[in-house]
């Protein structure tokens, strides 16, 4: 309909330029002036919207709405806005922006900017207006940047410390803070007690931390758009201790083939440390995992079901907790039980006042040790050979034992004839 009228607009002007060709010679110049000048003075018009009609908008607190009047016109019209305010612009300002086609942006919305703005498009042909409702809807509050209704958090704080929790809201309107404390009292910022205070952006300060602070304190931030919620779990602590192996030394542990082992890992620090463990295959355990091969504790323990060659290596230890982390490594080799290499397989005779050695050498995982018992029952570290009989060979380690037996047989001296001299003469 509008584009039709404007069809309409342009064929009159046509024919009244026609016309005002073919005027009479009799007509004053000043006359056909007036008629030219006529012709070429159109008022505004808006491509789109009637100046009766109203233009609704929503806009969030703080985000930028933006407002449309692109206007036509002979000559161009100059536009300029009527703001809830009563003022007039028609220059950009700090929040009010006019763009090229007359539109107006405004920036960083708030309650107040809420109302009706006129657009006034003018030229010498006459006015246009476009009218907008602006409706600012409030922002809720947002607490340290988390954007959720209700937040819980768990802190903690060393006792006859200072402990300061942030409780930063923003919103629009700006909401108002406030802290319920553990026994229902409401604090609203900004407060000033002798030791607890609420400062005017929202942190609680707690000074002389008590054990008795160990308790919930919930910080609620509300303006007209809603409220937010934080919970802060608060724990008091001894003095705080970073982790300490009980046991600071790397340790090799020689484990006996197919025997449950354990791995020692114990720590002491405040709070707790968490412990975890990094397997010879570069996987890592944290406490209370239970698999068909291992187990890890809460106490530091790492056990080990059924160890063999597979399960050997290097097994590291890090223990954390808020301040701080340490590490140790733990070899562990799957031992080898006794396998003994050089022995005697056949009787041993020795002669009766002459040294005799019995040779028995073995090996295995951790090194063995060597006994040997003799026929009476006597065990010595080597054997002593001074009558015949068994005398058993025994190689032992912690992976288990191995055993010889050797023979030994001692035989007479034989007789023999010293100092003769068989060149010598009997003289009868």
């Amino acid at each position: 309909m509008r584009t039709q009228c404007l069809w309409r607009e342009h064929l009159y002007r046509v024919v009244l330029l026609i016309l005002s060709v073919t005027v009479s010679a009799q007509y004053s110049l000043a006359a056909f002036c007036s008629i030219i000048l006529f012709l070429f003075l159109s008022p505004p018009t808006e491509w789109e919207v009637e100046s009766t009609y109203k233009t609704y908008l929503k806009v969030k607190a703080g985000d930028t709405a933006l407002l449309d009047c692109e206007a036509a016109g002979e000559p161009k019209p100059k536009i300029f806005w009527l703001l809830p305010s009563s003022d007039m612009i028609s220059s950009s300002t700090d929040r009010h922006f006019l763009h090229a086609n007359g539109s107006l942006s405004v920036s960083q919305v708030k309650l107040l900017d809420a109302g009706e703005y006129m657009c006034v498009a003018r030229n010498p042909g006459g006015d246009d207006t476009k009218l907008y409702k602006l409706d600012v809807v409030a922002k809720p509050p947002v607490i340290n940047g988390l954007y959720a209704n209700k937040t819980i958090m768990k802190v903690m704080a060393v006792r006859h410390s200072k402990k300061q929790i942030d409780c930063r809201a923003e919103g629009t309107p700006p909401p108002q803070i406030m802290w319920i404390m553990p026994d229902n009292i409401f604090l609203t910022a900004p407060y000033y007690g002798s030791r607890i205070v609420v400062h005017k952006n929202g942190t609680l300060e707690i000074r002389n931390i008590r054990p008795s602070d160990t308790a919930d304190f919930v910080c609620v931030a509300r303006n007209n758009g809603g409220e937010s919620m934080l919970v802060v779990q608060l724990e008091v602590l001894e003095m705080l201790r970073r982790p300490m192996f009980k046991n600071p030394f790397n340790e090799k542990i020689i484990a006996k083939p197919g025997k449950t082992t354990t791995l020692n890992c114990s720590v002491d620090g405040n709070p707790p440390p968490d412990i975890s463990w990094m397997l010879p295959n570069g996987t890592w355990f944290s406490s209370g995992i239970k698999t068909s091969q291992f187990l890890t504790g809460s106490n530091g323990i790492l056990t080990i079901y059924s160890p063999d060659g597979d399960k050997a290596g290097k097994y590291r230890c890090a223990a954390r907790n808020k301040v701080g982390y340490i590490e140790k490594l733990i070899i562990l080799e799957v031992g080898q039980k006794p396998n003994i290499l050089t022995y005697p397989t056949r009787p041993v005779t020795g002669v009766s006042g002459e040294s005799l050695s019995l040779h028995c050498l073995s090996d295995g995982n951790p090194k063995p040790t060597i006994a040997w018992t003799l026929p009476g029952g006597h065990v010595l570290d080597r054997p002593q050979i001074n009558r015949k009989g068994n005398y058993v060979c025994k190689a032992h380690n912690n992976a288990g034992d191995s055993s010889v037996t050797v023979s030994v047989i001692i035989v007479a001296y034989p007789p023999r004839i010293m100092n003769s001299d068989w060149s010598s003469q009997i003289n009868l």
